[in-house]
């Protein structure tokens, strides 16, 4: 009699965990669904925040605070969105100038980062490449 005794109360001692811990389960199941279900709002936010900079980042040359006039820039987009070349005629006037167009609380990435300081710094070369032309007969 002692050891069903036992017995019962070892197995209602095991079904009181197994409740316990299916209840704690659907519980962290639950709140994985609603931090899933933000995390897709915040996906989207975010994704339509960098098309919208895509998107508004070849209208910027147009804009009155632009550094350049509009058709001296040429668009690259990555890793720089413009490179600008003014004042093309003169020889003591001519600059290049290099624009990254941010929006909202974007920053520089880290490559446009290095690219910024090699400008600062003066690490800026010309290369002339010549090619063969047309030798067809």
């Amino acid at each position: 009699m002692l050891l069903y005794t036992i017995i019962c109360i070892a197995l209602l001692c095991l079904g009181i965990t197994i409740y316990y811990f299916k209840r704690k389960i659907k519980k962290l199941e639950e709140e994985f669904e609603v931090e899933r279900e933000l995390i897709k709002i915040d996906t989207k936010k975010r994704s339509g925040a960098v098309q919208w900079g895509k998107t508004i980042e070849h209208f910027v040359p147009f804009t009155p605070n632009f550094p350049v006039p509009a058709e001296d820039c040429t668009f690259l987009g990555m890793p720089i969105d413009y490179v600008a070349f003014s004042d093309t005629r003169s020889k003591t006037k001519c600059s290049v100038h290099f624009v990254e167009v941010k929006s909202g609380s974007s920053f520089l990435m880290g490559k446009q980062r290095n690219i910024k300081k090699a400008i600062e710094e003066g690490r800026v070369f010309w290369h002339e490449v010549s090619v063969d032309g047309n030798n067809f007969k």
